[in-house]
């Protein structure tokens, strides 16, 4: 898996961000002694990706041999949205092959707040993984500002891939009953189903390729209506934003199709935490305990309205059970190794076979609330975000995290794959359909309170009148 992931930044960067928002009282120095504690304690985060013969990618092994301090860089903050334009750019550098890291840390730095990136290849690190990172950085920070003696930083260990800590009936020939599921599904149910994926703006190849965002929030009053309506209407968050996002994208990529009711499926894939079933635990550790599942949705029908996002919401949600419980996320990404092709330079071959390869029109890796308190002793954090490259096999997806009282959503897409409006359609519809079917529900039960039905036989008297 990690090898796959390795091999995938062959085409694009394929790199991951977290951005941490704060204010206190932070210097270079104490940056630097809290960087160089963090990555005392976090073993992955000293190691880099070496060939066991030069130029050849058949055997590689993650060594911390050598390891030198992890890079960190100064940019001055121009705006709120300096970080945008830094985290852009760093998803779109690659790290060199004969890089001693896989990591950088950059510290957007203002007068009053400052935004800290940490930039990480994805072969090492999930999104979680990265939160855990960002957080403990602010605890040594606060521990270092204090000025009490500290220990020794204690190295956690280095874990084996994640395939060989998933339980035995999860791995190896254990997976043969949830291979026939995956099978049924995507091989035979794919002939029939005919999902569409995006439609390219321009098609170039992934050298050409550039990760770009558009970035959104949902916050406050809003966030939690929506919190409260998705209970009520026996869904969660995560599959209303799925739902959202689906049906923006049929207006932003599908509109003769939509003018026309023709027939119209669609893929959307979800990111899986891993984590719980892992054995030994893993807890806060750093590492790629991620899968990820696909499940597909009849938009349009003919004759038919589409379907609200309450109802396809709760569809998301049902397909989301059913798909956890077959097991797809043990073959997706934990086998994504076998599909590597043999000889000596593997790379540009599996970057063909796996561009657009995911059979889904859009992905959501989402976070949900963060493992991050708003306040560390003289620090106060006032937003956390996470953008991933979606390298060569996806063209759009959202990258979710909930922080306080407020919802980004970072749409992360392919350019010119992917044009800037319609990225932006599908980002500014997606919040469009939540809002207005939040405010329709409200409406609804305004109307069927006693004042509300007071008034509405009010209106009706006077219409008669």
């Amino acid at each position: 898996m990690e090898r796959a992931f390795f091999l995938l930044d062959r085409g694009h960067a394929f790199n991951g961000c977290i951005i941490l928002s704060l204010r206190g009282p932070l210097s270079a120095a104490l940056l630097q002694a809290g960087v160089r504690r963090l990555e005392a304690r976090h073993p992955l985060l000293r190691v880099r990706v070496e060939r066991t013969r030069a130029g050849d990618d058949r055997e590689l092994r993650l060594t911390d041999e050598g390891s030198r301090p992890m890079p960190i860089a100064v940019v001055p903050r121009h705006s709120d949205g300096t970080w945008q334009d830094v985290a852009m750019a760093e998803l779109n550098a690659r790290f060199p092959d004969d890089s001693d890291h896989l990591n950088r840390l950059i510290w957007v730095r203002g007068r009053v707040q400052s935004e800290l990136l940490l930039v990480i290849h994805h072969v090492l690190v999930d999104a979680l993984s990265a939160s855990y990172a960002m957080r403990d950085l602010i605890q040594e920070l606060v521990a270092l500002w204090r000025g009490d003696p500290l220990p020794p930083v204690e190295s956690l260990p280095l874990r084996p891939p994640l395939t060989q800590l998933l339980p035995a009936a999860k791995r190896g020939l254990s997976r043969l009953g949830h291979m026939n599921a995956f099978f049924s599904k995507h091989i035979l149910g794919g002939l029939f189903r005919k999902a569409r994926k995006l439609p390219h703006d321009r098609d170039v190849p992934p050298e050409q390729r550039r990760t770009a965002l558009v970035h959104r929030t949902l916050s406050g009053a809003a966030l939690h209506r929506l919190s409260d309506l998705a209970k009520k209407n026996e869904t969660t968050i995560h599959a209303v934003l799925c739902a959202a996002l689906l049906l923006a994208t049929v207006d932003a990529a599908f509109a003769d199709e939509k003018q026309k009711q023709e027939p119209l499926t669609l893929g959307c894939w979800s990111a899986v935490n891993l984590r719980h079933e892992l054995e030994p635990s893993v807890g806060e550790e750093l590492g790629l305990y991620i899968s990820q599942v696909t499940t597909f949705h009849r938009l349009l029908k003919k004759g038919q309205p589409s379907p609200s996002l309450w109802q396809l919401a709760r569809e998301v949600k049902e397909q989301l059970g059913r798909t956890l419980k077959n097991g797809e996320q043990y073959l997706t990404l934990p086998m994504i190794g076998l599909f590597i092709p043999y000889g000596k330079n593997p790379g540009p071959r599996f970057v063909r076979r796996f561009d657009g390869a995911s059979p889904a029109a859009i992905g959501v890796t989402n976070i949900s609330r963060l493992p991050i308190p708003s306040t560390f002793g003289p620090f106060v954090l006032d937003n956390f975000h996470m953008v991933v490259s979606p390298s060569v096999v996806t063209r759009v997806l959202a990258a979710i995290t909930t922080f306080a009282d407020r919802l980004n959503l970072n749409l992360l897409y392919a350019e010119p794959l992917v044009s800037r409006a319609r990225a932006t359609a599908i980002a500014d519809g997606a919040l469009g359909y939540i809002e207005s079917a939040c405010a329709d529900e409200v409406a609804a039960s305004a109307d069927h309170s006693p004042r509300g039905k007071l008034a509405r036989a009010s209106r009706t008297a006077k219409a008669r009148e």
